[in-house]
């Protein structure tokens, strides 16, 4: 990763805090008391495994905070890829 691309990584979560805290991110009403889920809570969540979630990392479908300790969601942010685990009958 280039020096741009980490400064625009960095932007970005600090733009998605900020809005996240405001209370408007995509058009999505966030709550300030939206619950913050691991890697492993958000695969088990999903009923996916290991290698489907570095898949939808890579595609851009989940898109992680890195965080010191790992990967953190908010759950408002997996609302579309829990309707397609859903969908699908993973859970």
């Amino acid at each position: 990763m280039n020096k741009i691309d980490a400064l625009l990584d960095v932007l970005y979560k600090i733009y998605y805090l900020h809005m996240h805290h405001m209370g408007d991110y995509n058009g999505q009403q966030l709550h300030l008391k939206d619950e913050q889920m691991t890697r492993q809570q958000v695969k088990d969540y999903l009923g996916i495994s290991e290698t489907t979630y570095k898949r939808k990392v890579r595609e851009g479908k989940l898109r992680p905070l890195k965080m010191p300790g790992g990967d953190r969601f908010y759950k408002s942010q997996l609302e579309e890829e829990y309707r397609e685990s859903i969908r699908r009958g993973r859970i």
